[in-house]
């Protein structure tokens, strides 16, 4: 049977606090090296849920990140 893993609250309102900060990159690296130490993921693995965390939960401040990263270069 698939273990359901779930994100712990502290963790939550950490991601929620960078994300409203506009620090959405450092809130991805977090995430993903939450999701590499805490749920043994390997680091690919780790990618996508981080990407399917911010999709889920963050989408609007997502695009505007991904367009302020695609103006720049």
């Amino acid at each position: 049977m698939k273990e359901n893993k779930i994100i712990n609250e502290e963790m939550t309102v950490l991601l929620r606090q960078l994300v409203m900060q506009n620090q959405i990159s450092m809130a991805g690296h977090v995430l993903k090296a939450y999701f590499i130490r805490r749920w043994k993921t390997n680091e690919e693995l780790a990618t996508k849920y981080v990407r399917g965390y911010f999709f889920k939960y963050y989408p609007e401040q997502l695009e505007r990140h991904l367009k302020r990263l695609h103006a720049v270069r």
